[in-house]
């Protein structure tokens, strides 16, 4: 069964007017679903990592000569694209 490589990104707004009258911000988690990965290669990524989320610090530790090419470039796309705030994760 397939994984799918999701990537999310946080946006968070703050504003004065928010803060003065204590009310709750308008912040959002957007998350895009950027292809699928084999279970295989889920299992790689987990297993050098120790979890399921990729970021731009523990990117270099996954094992890319190990992964299948499909995989390895839809990872090395997404990856490419990734922001400091943002999170590539791996759901079933």
């Amino acid at each position: 069964m397939p994984y799918q490589l999701v990537k999310s990104s946080y946006i968070g707004f703050e504003t004065y007017i928010a803060g003065a009258l204590s009310h709750v911000e308008g912040d959002f988690l957007v998350e895009e679903v950027i292809g699928e990965i084999s279970e295989d290669t889920a299992m790689k990524i987990e297993e050098a990592l120790g979890g399921l989320e990729i970021t731009l610090t523990n990117a270099p530790l996954i094992p890319l000569d190990d992964i299948d090419e499909g995989d390895r470039q839809l990872l090395l796309k997404a990856l490419q694209t990734l922001e400091s705030n943002e999170v590539l994760r791996i759901r079933r």
